[in-house]
Parts: structure tokens; sequence; C-alpha cells
């Protein structure tokens, strides 16, 4: 529970998401989103410093591979199909690392960091949008 609340302060406090501005996050914005996932994954896989000095690399190339994957094909079920086959070949390399049951609960701490991601932008998208209405006082 402290993660989420974590994830939604970071997000409130640097105003990700905006409704008025269509523009992309920022390369900061990026890097603070990367930093809060590193720390996210780290606390949920309880990595040792040897662990993490092996698992960071090839997970960094992973992530890097994943996001080219999904950003060059436009058709859902080809991306999916391709980003099914990436993570299936690195499961090798990450389960001589972490042992097939963490790199489950790798995969598992990514689907959920973007889940809280999704909604504390989508929090945030909502008190954005929302006009500032006076208190109404009744007398």
């Amino acid at each position: 529970m402290k993660k989420l609340y974590f994830l939604l302060a970071f997000v409130s406090i640097t105003g990700l998401a905006s409704a008025q501005d269509e523009q992309p996050p920022s390369d900061k914005k990026i890097a603070d989103i990367e930093a809060l996932k590193v720390a996210f994954i780290s606390k949920d896989l309880e990595l040792t410093p040897e662990e993490a000095q092996k698992f960071w690399p090839v997970y960094n190339q992973y992530s890097k591979e994943l996001k080219a994957t999904r950003k060059d094909n436009p058709d859902p079920l080809d991306r999916d199909e391709k980003v099914l086959n990436l993570r299936k070949g690195y499961k090798e390399q990450l389960t001589k690392i972490l042992g097939p049951q963490r790199v489950n609960k790798m995969y598992n701490a990514e689907g959920r960091f973007h889940a809280l991601l999704f909604k504390a932008m989508r929090k945030q998208n909502q008190k954005q949008t929302r006009p500032n209405r006076p208190l109404r006082r009744n007398f």
C-alpha cells in the first residue's frame, strides 16, 4: 500500500498528465518514472546486490527492446505476438539469475507498476479537467 501512495504522490507532484497540454512527457519525467519502476521492481523482487548487478543490465536491454517492439508495431496482434516472443526469449536469461518463480514475479510487478501508473495518471487528469468550483455554504 505504501508503494501505491508513493507512486500517486510522485505523479501528483510532477503533474505528469496535463489535459490542456497534449505534449509528451519530458525526458526528466520519463527518467523519474523509470527510477520509480526500478525501485518498485527491486523492492518487490528483494534483489541481493549480486543479483541486482547481474539482473539490471539484462532487464534494461529487455526493456529497451520491449519499447522498440511496442513502438514499431501498429498492428495489435502482431505487436502482442512479438512482445510475447521477446518475453519468452528473455525468460531463460532471467531465470538463470533469479529462478523461475521470481521471474514470474518480475513480470507481475511490471504489470502492477503500469496499472498503478495509469491509475495515477488518470486521477491527475481528472483533477486537472475538473473546474474549480467555489464551496457552497448553506445558511
